[in-house]
């Protein structure tokens, strides 16, 4: 498995972004209220000690999912000294084993073993920008609170993590910042700045759509524990995780953002009953059954992309890589000798929906669009 998450790690070199997913064992639903805010605080302080940025989340009572910023470690990480790696663990300071850890370095230091505080801050850099490292970490010890608390043993999770490489946003030329007037005046040039990603854009819609399609709410900011329920309620890492997702930059109002978001979440603003339909096929708020997504794709028509996005999309999950036609042809490229001889290029045309022009590298056939 680890092989196989290696090969869908994103170019070294730039930040990529992911969309993972993970399941309780069994599949069970075992998490309430106090299990998902007791995740909700073990992922801040995770994603605050490894570097990386969550824009768009959904805790749910069996899995959850996340979309993952994840800058390149020896980029975000040069200049730092021995000391900035393990300042990185005070975010763990209460933690037991953290504790054990800042106590040798304090004592390695008494005795002026450098060495082995060097070793130390060592270890701690693997940690970080790591995504894989992340995810163990965050999966650990939610086990070992949920069985503290449960009074159970064994692993809370079914295996390995799911995860879908993202095509980020295009950068925005600094160049072109600087002759812009209104910038200048307002202090210089926003280098943060890009044009979106579709696949950002989708999969944290998809990711906030996940108590609609479970019928666990009506609406998503009725749902305290997805990221745009956290936006609407003015938490600052959810805006600007959103702003990122949605318009390729964080230093937007979220009002703008707010209004185009909605655009997918609401399916354009149209407000139908479960008795009504839209282009001839029903459509309910919680969206459409397995029996209404058969006959629409056998009847050769494609749901809207606001409207798929109310179906469980196999390609957010089970994809591998997910962008325009250049960017996952040049992921394939990346990895040419993994591939048949046949194969000509990576991008494949997602079934099911008006998806425009995102390209997917898996070529899924059963099942792309599953309904409630």
């Amino acid at each position: 498995m680890r092989k196989i998450r290696e090969f869908l790690l994103g170019p070294e070199g730039q930040t990529n972004y992911y969309h993972v997913v993970s399941r309780t064992t069994g599949r069970d639903i075992l998490f309430e209220d106090d299990e998902k805010e007791a995740f909700r605080i073990l992922m801040l302080k995770q994603l605050k000690f490894s570097g990386l940025r969550a824009l768009a989340w959904c805790f749910m009572g069996n899995h959850f999912h996340l979309l993952l910023e994840v800058p390149d470690r020896e980029l975000a990480t040069e200049g730092w000294t021995d000391e900035d790696y393990i300042k990185r663990l005070e975010v763990f300071k209460s933690e037991w084993s953290s504790k054990l850890v800042l106590d040798e370095v304090e004592m390695f230091r008494k005795n002026g073993a450098d060495e082995k505080v060097r070793e130390i801050a060592e270890s701690v850099k693997l940690r970080m920008f790591d995504l894989s490292m992340f995810m163990k970490e965050l999966k650990l010890k939610m086990t070992l609170a949920y069985n503290k608390k449960h009074g159970r043993v064994g692993t809370l999770w079914e295996g390995p993590f799911k995860s879908v490489l993202l095509q980020p946003p295009s950068p925005f030329s600094c160049a072109k910042a600087t002759a812009n007037k209104r910038l200048r005046r307002s202090g210089g040039p926003d280098c943060e700045s890009g044009e979106s990603s579709a696949a950002l854009r989708m999969v944290a819609a998809y990711i906030d759509l996940n108590p609609i399609r479970a019928g666990l709410a009506q609406e998503p900011e009725g749902y305290r524990w997805c990221s745009y329920a956290a936006a609407v309620a003015g938490v600052r890492e959810a805006r600007q995780g959103l702003c990122y997702a949605v318009m390729g930059r964080s230093r937007v109002a979220w009002k703008k953002v707010a209004q185009e978001y909605r655009g997918l979440l609401y399916a354009k603003g149209e407000e139908v009953r479960a008795d009504q339909s839209v282009d001839g096929y029903s459509k309910g708020k919680g969206g459409f059954s397995r029996a209404e997504i058969k006959d629409v794709l056998e009847s050769g028509g494609r749901l809207h992309v606001a409207e798929a996005l109310r179906c469980r999309v196999r390609y957010f999950t089970d994809g591998a890589v997910l962008g325009s036609q250049r960017y996952v042809d040049d992921f394939f490229e990346s990895k040419r000798d993994q591939f048949g001889v046949r194969r000509q290029n990576g991008g494949r045309k997602l079934r099911g929906g008006q998806w425009g022009d995102l390209r997917v590298l898996r070529d899924l056939k059963v099942d792309v669009l599953r309904g409630r």
